[in-house]
């Protein structure tokens, strides 16, 4: 003979399975509402101009390196590189500017110097966790090696 306690606790057990099973069909049935998980990014890129300093004359085949980019500076000294997964706030970049072909077009020192991006703007984002790209110029001259 089952007593009154027992009775009453499966009672209890079945409308609190019953709610629960409720509460979770009601939130496993939201339409067009899917959640997205990721981190936000963005381009980063800089582009610019290496002249001579003792005649501000373009230099071609300078190594250009940006993180994980690398370029080399074309017949007018331009280059442009860029970094694809940057976090979408200010950023600085560490770039450097090395001479890789001698003395073939004349021989520079190295650089390595610092480039900031301050409170950029972003253009062509996804409207999701792609906010876009930002460019910044940058243009070098280079010392002669002495």
């Amino acid at each position: 003979m089952k007593t009154p306690q027992i009775k009453i606790l499966k009672t209890y057990n079945a409308i609190i399975a019953g709610i629960l099973t409720l509460m979770g069909f009601a939130t496993s049935c939201e339409i067009n509402n899917a959640k997205e998980y990721g981190t936000p990014s963005a381009k980063f890129i800089v582009n610019g101009t290496i002249t001579a300093k003792d005649s501000n004359t373009p230099i071609k085949n300078i190594r250009v390196i940006m993180n994980r980019d690398s370029t080399t500076t074309d017949n007018d000294g331009k280059y442009q590189v860029s970094d694809r997964d940057g976090f979408p706030a200010d950023q600085l970049f560490t770039i450097k500017f090395h001479d890789t072909d001698g003395p073939l077009n004349g021989e520079y020192e190295n650089l390595d110097t610092v480039v900031q991006f301050k409170d950029p703007k972003f253009t062509n984002g996804d409207g999701h966790w792609y906010q876009g790209e930002t460019t910044k110029d940058f243009n070098v001259t280079l010392n002669k090696k002495k």
